[in-house]
């Protein structure tokens, strides 16, 4: 299938869907307008072949050769002359059982931009592009540019994600397993984060804070834990089961949908990141699965699979209803904007500080004095002479700039010092 796309950017520009890819090519280029052709003609032939009046693709070796051929060329070709979809930021990306529909919420128009996966759950991280999704023993990541699609961890089963965008980890949670697992983004590393005291089912993250948050249904608590670590339960309702869950990391604000047992009736409650000044936003017969937040707009589906309500959370009006395909069931959504991942607090000044000794004390007044707490990293071992450069690599990245403070005693008084490094520091690289 064949779309043409009426942006005026460099020429005349071509919107492709091929297999499981969308991208936007630049028809100026002689080289981009053969692969054009190529792409066409060949995308045409193997649909003739491979895609019955259903839609449905065809399961044949030959046909899955020919797939996965071609798809290795337009991965190829996107690096030369294609460039992203699937739409501006923001858009929505919404889960069926075997495709994934992209909303642009700037025209709203709706295009399956995936098709395919059978995974149940996503999660993005926007600083690479990287789309990951979960089905029952596998967790799988899309690179959103050139949609080249890679597994990154099997034995796995996944009920939710979450993604460490700025420590650059993955945490998923196991509900029959009682435990929510970390590792790195590319899958190595695997390791028990925590074993929870029931059933987790969804989990939500901000890592500027470092705070995770999680449901627990059978148990009907909302948790939260600070990787610091410091431990909240933040709703336990004897007669509601929370589901889905997410968070507004400009505003420090935690949602999440759960179901009154007795009468079947959904809630969307809001809260701080403490537990404090809870709302219930809205209440009906909402799908359990689906839950995201941009900004003051708000994004869930009712039961009836018809439409994503977007609904403004200063005022409770719902802004717009946004038609989607009801042939299907939704199993998630994922809000795409870069707002939702902040990269850094306090201008360029992020994760690390440098306490030139080891003392609790002012560890913790440190805590209170910056802006975020569990935001910076501590890095301990230090001494009144300065920092060996082999003992900040092994506790600091070193990659980054960063934020000095260094205590020093004179005369019984306790004086402390703050510098900034663009590089990282021994002896010889201090500024004061």
């Amino acid at each position: 299938m064949i779309l043409i796309a009426t942006k005026i950017i460099v020429g005349i520009h071509i919107l492709i869907y091929f297999g499981t890819s969308l991208v936007v090519c630049n028809n100026d280029i002689p080289f981009c307008r053969k692969r054009l052709k190529e792409l066409r003609e060949d995308e045409k032939y193997w649909s003739e072949r491979c895609v019955n009046n259903k839609d449905q693709i065809l399961v044949t070796p030959r046909c899955e050769a020919e797939k996965k051929y071609n798809h290795e060329r337009l991965c190829m070709y996107t690096k030369i002359c294609f460039y992203k979809g699937p739409s501006a930021e923001p858009y929505l990306l919404i889960k069926s059982k075997s495709e994934i529909h992209d909303i642009d919420l700037t025209t709203l128009n709706t295009t399956v931009v995936i098709r395919g996966l059978t995974g149940r759950k996503m999660e993005i991280d926007t600083v690479d592009n990287n789309l990951y999704i979960a089905d029952n023993n596998s967790i799988s990541r899309i690179n959103l540019v050139d949609m080249c699609v890679e597994v990154i961890l099997q034995n796995v089963s996944v009920d939710d994600m979450a993604v460490d965008w700025i420590q650059r980890r993955l945490y998923w949670a196991e509900y029959s397993k009682k435990r929510i697992f970390e590792a790195n983004l590319d899958g190595k590393n695997k390791t028990v984060l925590i074993n929870t005291t029931s059933y987790p089912s969804s989990i939500a993250m901000d890592a500027t804070w470092r705070y995770l948050f999680w449901t627990e249904p059978i148990v009907k608590f909302v948790r939260g834990i600070s990787l610091a670590p410091k431990y909240v339960v933040m709703a336990n309702r004897t007669f509601s089961e929370p589901h889905a869950i997410t968070v507004d990391c400009t505003k420090n604000r935690v949602y999440w949908l759960e179901k009154e047992v007795r009468s079947g009736v959904d809630y969307i409650v809001s809260s701080q990141y403490s537990g404090l000044d809870q709302k219930t936003i809205i209440r009906g017969i909402l799908n359990d699965h689906l839950l995201g937040v941009l900004g003051d707009s708000l994004y869930f589906m009712n039961n009836d699979l018809l439409y994503v309500n977007e609904m403004n959370v200063s005022n409770g009006n719902i802004s717009r209803n946004i038609l989607v395909d009801n042939n299907s069931n939704y199993n998630d959504l994922v809000v795409v904007h870069r707002s939702i991942q902040p990269q850094e607090r306090m201008g360029s000044l992020r994760k690390s500080v440098i306490l030139a000794i080891e003392r609790i004390e002012l560890h913790n007044k440190l805590e209170e004095w910056l802006p975020r707490q569990g935001y910076w990293r501590i890095c301990w071992r230090g001494s009144e002479h300065g920092w060996a450069t082999s003992t900040f690599h092994r506790k600091c990245d070193g990659k980054i700039p960063t934020l000095t403070i260094v205590q020093v005693v004179k005369n019984n008084t306790n004086l402390v010092f703050g510098g900034y490094a663009t590089r990282s520091w021994g002896r010889d690289h201090v500024n004061q």
